[in-house]
């Protein structure tokens, strides 16, 4: 199987590591190949406190993953979760660039790139920075600015960030587990990707995320 066409995913959790492995090729959906769970003891409450024992979590549910998807892996995605994860609001106003005033999306760039430069403790780490709602001009609650004409971009925008020690501890883990972490992504938002629709999002719901040592809540509203 080619392993430039697949992406590799690992949820750390406190009883189990769970790795998935799927097969993405543009314009269809990913094709699960490959799964390895392995019971999990290096991890109480989503923070890692016994680096040995969870290197070998994820090195046996790795392995298990690749001998169904009979493919070597050497990268991954790596939920994160706890209660160590906080959330803060960000707004941010920049002046378009070009002549013409249409907004572009180096332009999209600029606004959340310094919506995120606000200052965050240096024992944090940034996961995500997703944009809530923008206004040109005069006109708010525009949700995607590109292509619009006017002089002044503001984004309103929700930085998701977690404990830095916790997310080095993790990344330690998977590295030493012979992996390569592509990005830390909270484990409730990736689960959103496959649990609930658009339609939702917009009207508003609340994921929840029950684990064996953590129980995560997302609301979700306006999409």
């Amino acid at each position: 199987m080619a392993g430039e066409n697949l992406i590799t995913g690992i949820d750390i959790g406190t009883t189990k590591v769970c790795t998935v492995i799927a097969e993405v090729e543009h314009g269809r959906v990913p094709q699960i190949v490959g799964v390895g769970l392995s019971r999990s003891e290096g991890v109480k409450r989503g923070a890692v406190v016994n680096v040995e024992k969870t290197v070998e979590a994820i090195t046996r549910s790795v392995e298990e993953a690749e001998r169904m998807a009979g493919a070597k892996v050497d990268a991954a995605y790596v939920g994160i979760a706890g209660s160590h994860i906080q959330g803060v609001m960000s707004t941010a106003v920049i002046a378009v660039s070009r002549a013409e005033d249409e907004i572009t999306r180096d332009d999209l760039a600029r606004v959340l790139d310094q919506a995120q430069a606000i200052s965050i403790p240096s024992d944090r780490r940034v996961l995500h920075v997703l944009p809530i709602e923008f206004a040109v001009d005069d006109q708010d609650g525009v949700r995607d600015p590109v292509g619009m004409s006017g002089v002044r971009l503001e984004a309103q925008v929700h930085i998701i960030t977690a404990s830095a020690t916790s997310a080095r501890n993790v990344e330690k883990c998977v590295h030493r587990a012979g992996l390569e972490v592509k990005e830390l992504v909270l484990e409730s938002f990736a689960s959103s990707f496959a649990t609930l629709e658009d339609e939702e999002k917009e009207l508003g719901v609340l994921l929840i995320d029950a684990g064996g040592g953590t129980t995560d809540f997302t609301l979700f509203l306006g999409g």
